[in-house]
């Protein structure tokens, strides 16, 4: 049974996520939490929300991921036989493959 107020240890388990990634939201301010004391708490119903609301699990901001890929890449252009252009061309069918599966 799931508490309705839980520490870091039982939202990590709930979630299903590392207590070492739920310190990191914490400290981010990424997941609703109440320190008290020395100790942060999690409402249940509050991190419910913000699972919902979020859509962490379903929807990761590929985005941001390939344009970070992109970057990486063009500062290797110069070391490889890649044109920035192929590389953008190739960045932009993944995107429309992407949109195409959501």
């Amino acid at each position: 049974m799931v508490k309705s107020i839980m520490n870091v240890e039982e939202v990590a388990e709930y979630l299903r996520f590392s207590v070492k990634k739920i310190y990191r939201l914490v400290e981010t301010n990424k997941i609703p939490a109440s320190k008290i004391g020395r100790q942060y708490r999690f409402l249940k119903e509050a991190v419910d929300d913000w699972l919902q609301g979020r859509n962490i699990l379903l929807k990761p901001d590929w985005s941001q991921r390939l344009d970070r890929v992109l970057e990486r890449m063009k500062a290797r252009t110069s070391k490889a036989d890649i044109s920035a252009q192929d590389i953008e061309e190739e960045l932009r069918k993944a995107r429309l493959k992407k949109c195409e599966n959501t």
